[in-house]
């Protein structure tokens, strides 16, 4: 029985790759996290390695001069396994009740994170990708992101829009998908509208959970607001990492979120 969903969310995720949960965290939980990520990003964390955070290309190639550290910042990542008040996220039960729903397991790790923080004016669109593309050396490539909004997420500020079902077509990855390839026409019908695409917006404290294989993207902000979101991207304790895979990400070790672990997996 589902530990927090009902069976027709469930179903909802399976057929669709993705649901949305309104209102899991309190307000007073968002506004800690919101606080805490805003430190990370001004880089006076020592705790935080420089390498987990990434401003936005106009910074990163000097095309314009960094005057808000905060606000040009792109990404975060890696962070819940040196800070413990991210890693208390990632742990948060409402949230890893509802990962259990959907894996069907209590045995979970946590394959990493990401914090986006889409700057206003500065934050910019993110292409049609699947995540396992990325994290081809997790199988089976049947992970489950919980992306958490921290500030109100809208087509204006650049929400997460997603092509429902997409999951189930396999991997596919960039390489399938471009210009003259066999595959190309796919990524061509979401773009154009041709394959249905749903916009997935979120009151802050809510969460977007998606599937690694479902296609997915989110447009620059064109808004004067902010729209950060915390992604924590969970697999089941009997994952496999393939080794012979050589050019995913180089990710710390896997912690355990909860349940047990099992010799000779991830």
């Amino acid at each position: 029985m589902p530990r927090i969903l009902t069976d027709d969310q469930v179903t909802q995720f399976r057929l669709n790759g993705h649901i949305s949960v309104e209102d899991v965290l309190t307000p007073d939980e968002v506004g800690a996290l919101a606080e805490h990520c805003d430190f990370i990003a001004t880089g006076a964390a020592d705790h935080i390695p420089d390498t987990s955070i990434q401003l936005e290309k106009v910074f990163r190639e000097g095309e314009r001069e960094v005057e808000d550290q905060v606000l040009s910042v792109r990404k975060l990542y890696n962070l819940a396994v040196y800070d413990d008040i991210m890693w208390s996220h990632v742990t948060h039960p409402k949230i890893v009740d509802i990962i259990a729903d959907l894996l069907d397991t209590d045995d979970l790790k946590l394959y990493g994170d990401q914090l986006f923080m889409k700057a206003p004016e500065t934050g910019t669109a993110q292409g049609w990708h699947q995540d396992s593309a990325s994290w081809r050396d997790i199988l089976p490539m049947d992970l489950v992101s919980a992306w958490t909004a921290i500030d109100d997420a809208t087509s204006e500020n650049g929400c997460l829009n997603f092509a429902p079902g997409t999951h189930r077509w396999g991997m596919m990855g960039a390489t399938a998908l471009r210009a003259g390839t066999r595959a190309a026409p796919i990524l061509e019908d979401m773009e154009s509208g041709g394959w249905p695409v749903v916009p997935a917006p979120l009151r802050a404290g809510s969460i977007s959970f998606h599937h690694s294989l479902v296609f997915h993207q989110s447009n620059a902000n064109l808004s004067g607001r902010r729209r950060r979101g915390y992604a924590t991207h969970y697999m089941r304790a009997t994952s496999v990492k393939d080794e012979a895979v050589t050019d995913a990400p180089k990710m710390p070790l896997f912690k355990q979120v909860r349940g047990k672990s099992f010799k000779g997996r991830v």
